[in-house]
């Protein structure tokens, strides 16, 4: 029987407090609004913002991706890529997004060093089945370069993340996807941005921009979650408890506040514990 005075094996759990609830409510109630005209630019200029003063990640080369575009989380920026590309065509490894596996239950794996040349990958980086960059990203990176692969970084768990730093400026990397849903508690309203060196007309995503399709109350919403709450909160917030409970329980930490290693390798959720 489950111990809620335990680490929880096997899963990464959200977290979400009394804060970052309270903030969604005033949100959805009205409490808080944006009375901004160019609602799209807006939030543009605030996520920017955003990742240009968070102390959890660095964006090396960021710069050089020219097309901001937006997105309904990162799982509208996967799919865009399955869309373009087909499920079956694009590279995912082992431990990556749990979705890829949901889809396909027989989905075969890429692996580093066997890469199949000319077909696009995709890595969420940091890397959930290890709390943080894939072991192999730099191998990776260069097989990629090596083998003509256009390379499409998943950073859903970037902004509940410390201590990272990424290199974008590889001319493999074409894209980098980010949403507040982890680190903001705002699963309820999937929002991010997409970040690309080169611009496609017939891409989803650029469709769905080009035609303004991204529904105000989601901007809006975006724009109060980064107004309202501060970039680094996870970590200045609970990042103290988080080294607490690892060392009670002997984990082995990643950069991933939600949860941590055992020295069996099993991932153990603290989300409960963070908030006792």
């Amino acid at each position: 029987m489950y111990d809620n005075k335990l680490p929880k094996a096997n899963s990464i759990d959200m977290l979400r407090d009394d804060f970052l609830s309270d903030i969604r409510d005033r949100i959805c109630s009205g409490k808080l609004q944006v009375k901004e005209k160019n609602i799209h630019e807006k939030f543009i200029e605030v996520f920017d913002h955003y990742v240009d003063i968070n102390s959890g990640f660095t964006l090396k080369g960021l710069d050089k991706f020219f097309h901001k575009e937006i997105i309904m989380g990162c799982h509208h920026y996967l799919d865009s890529l399955m869309i373009k590309h087909g499920r079956n065509n694009l590279q995912v490894l082992e431990h990556d997004y749990t979705y890829y596996s949901r889809l396909d239950p027989n989905r075969v794996w890429s692996k580093p060093g066997s890469l199949i040349p000319n077909l696009p990958l995709t890595i969420a980086t940091p890397f959930p089945g290890y709390l943080g960059i894939h072991p192999e990203y730099h191998n990776i990176i260069d097989e990629a370069t090596e083998k003509n692969i256009d390379v499409h970084l998943d950073g859903a768990w970037l902004s509940c993340s410390t201590k990272l730093e990424i290199d974008l400026t590889p001319e493999c990397i074409k894209s980098v996807g980010i949403s507040l849903s982890k680190g903001y508690g705002a699963s309820w309203n999937r929002i991010g941005i997409r970040y690309t060196k080169d611009q496609d007309l017939t891409d989803p995503i650029t469709i769905f921009n080009r035609g303004k399709m991204v529904h105000r109350p989601a901007l809006e919403a975006g724009i109060l979650l980064l107004e309202n709450i501060p970039a680094d909160y996870m970590w200045n917030t609970y990042g103290n408890r988080f080294n607490q409970v690892v060392e009670q329980f002997d984990l082995i930490p990643g950069n991933i506040i939600f949860a941590a290693y055992g020295k069996d390798r099993i991932i153990y959720s603290l989300s409960h514990l963070l908030l006792s």
